[in-house]
């Protein structure tokens, strides 16, 4: 299993980056930031060969959250570059994360800018409970254990069965 350092600055602008680019889409809440994070550097890992924030992600209930996502807002909240807002949405509390200054996009490369933004078109429109849903096909999360973490390397699994040409 690959173990990748955590580039905490990379994480701080990369969730500056989602929140602004999600700042017109009423759907964006927490759920769906983490689920934007863990594409993002699970789609970067297999397409790459490294993720973009080498965050560690864990199973939960609602889907992959990286460890070091709570402990991040809260670095962003107190340098006043984000604002975790709470609101309605139908008959739930959304946490929305506002930027609340422009992302250092300086720090990634074009590959990787090219791949967060391609997951954002990918989960655009779709809700929390939706984004939840496509996480929990993932063959990571479904191999982890409550709170266990998701290898990396599980980006190449899948549980499809091979097509009659493919096992020639």
């Amino acid at each position: 299993m690959a173990d990748f350092q955590l580039d905490r600055r990379k994480l701080r602008e990369l969730i500056l980056f989602i929140a602004q680019e999600s700042e017109d889409d009423p759907r964006f809440g927490m759920t769906k930031l983490n689920k934007e994070l863990y594409f993002s550097d699970f789609h970067a890992f297999g397409l790459l060969g490294a993720p973009i924030t080498g965050a560690t992600y864990q199973r939960l209930d609602y889907g992959p959250a990286p460890r070091e996502v709570l402990a991040t807002l809260r670095e962003l909240e107190d340098a006043g570059d984000v604002a975790v807002e709470e609101r309605a949405y139908f008959h739930l509390k959304q946490r929305r994360v506002r930027a609340l200054r422009r992302a250092d996009l300086g720090l990634f490369t074009g590959s990787e800018i090219e791949i967060v933004r391609g997951v954002l078109d990918e989960l655009r429109y779709l809700n929390a409970a939706q984004v939840s849903a496509l996480s929990h096909l993932e063959v990571g999360w479904q191999i982890a254990r409550d709170r266990e973490p998701i290898p990396y390397e599980t980006v190449y699994l899948s549980d499809r069965r091979p097509l009659p040409r493919e096992l020639v």
